[in-house]
């Protein structure tokens, strides 16, 4: 069995993963704690509860922490490097945040649009997929990191050189939980593939038109050419749709026949792929646990002499 090298925790606003890891990021242990949320105020005590076992049978175990740990709402705040950035200077950017503990900071740039942007967490999940993929690591290369705030990132020579925010996860939730547009209260969230590929077809019928495309979610049901359940679906396929069609449309530099890499959990990526391919782009996924892990683990290694 692999020797424990480090405490790889990846903490969000909902729900925290707490690693314990060897040297090239494998997991030996893992366990589930609070967010940043919940966690507000007192991350040190939940760290200490999660982790405090791992750390008496090794007391110099080094952690390393991505996410919303480092915001504002955080154990402490973390810096922003700013873009273009090689992917390694996050690890001689982490700051520290308690006896043994390492923040990784986040990355800022100019979108596209020219308005500013920020990242904390996916960064960490971009250094992993750079190097579990290798051809991130030469050329350009365009990532798509779905989420509640979803980022599309343009590297270089595996740099981030710039970077937009959607936050495609935020507005699907708040039109199916604080509007009458998709669902009355006691209707599920479930996915139905056929409604989902029927709203991914509606976005890229009438590009630009989201505002006035998004109330059909209500007039399908109303009548009776969606069910209550298949409306959830149909709108999320619109929201992604879009969100995918106004980001290529961003990054049309991207060379033709270019893959996009799709990072983070399997049913997200896998509806990311869905639109990409009627977008006729070739998809790799890549699992976005094992992305963050591989992250931190390159932390550790740069930190500690093991990796140049």
């Amino acid at each position: 069995m692999s020797e424990a090298a480090f405490i790889g925790v990846d903490w969000g606003t909902s729900n925290a993963r707490f690693a314990l890891c060897d040297e090239d990021g494998h997991a030996l242990d893992v366990r589930k704690g609070p967010g940043a949320a919940e966690s507000r105020g007192r991350f040190a005590e939940a760290f200490d509860s999660a982790v405090a076992d791992w750390r008496r049978a090794r007391r110099d175990l080094q952690a390393l922490v991505c996410g919303m740990a480092g915001s504002t709402l955080g154990w402490m705040e973390a810096p922003y490097l700013p873009c273009p950035a090689d992917m390694f200077e996050l690890a001689d950017a982490a700051v520290k945040a308690g006896d043994g503990v390492l923040v990784v900071p986040g990355l800022c740039c100019t979108n596209p649009l020219g308005a500013p942007d920020v990242m904390r967490g996916e960064e960490t999940q971009l250094l992993g997929a750079v190097e579990i993929t290798g051809s991130l690591k030469n050329g350009y290369g365009l990532v798509c990191l779905p989420g509640t705030h979803t980022k599309w990132v343009a590297l270089f020579d595996g740099a981030a050189q710039e970077f937009i925010t959607a936050p495609t996860g935020e507005i699907f939730a708040a039109l199916c939980d604080h509007t009458v547009l998709v669902r009355d209260q006691a209707t599920p969230v479930v996915h139905r593939a056929d409604d989902f590929q029927r709203g991914l077809a509606e976005a890229r019928k009438h590009p630009g038109n989201l505002l006035h495309q998004v109330f059909q979610a209500r007039s399908l049901r109303l009548d009776k050419q969606l069910s209550a359940e298949g409306a959830v679906s149909w709108a999320s396929g619109l929201l992604i749709g879009a969100d995918v069609n106004a980001a290529l449309s961003l990054f049309a530099t991207r060379p033709a026949r270019a893959p996009v890499y799709v990072v983070g959990t399997p049913h997200l990526t896998s509806c990311y792929r869905s639109a990409l391919e009627l977008n006729g782009i070739d998809v790799m996924e890549i699992d976005g646990e094992q992305a963050a892990m591989q992250g931190l683990a390159i932390v550790f290694q740069c930190r500690n002499g093991v990796r140049g």
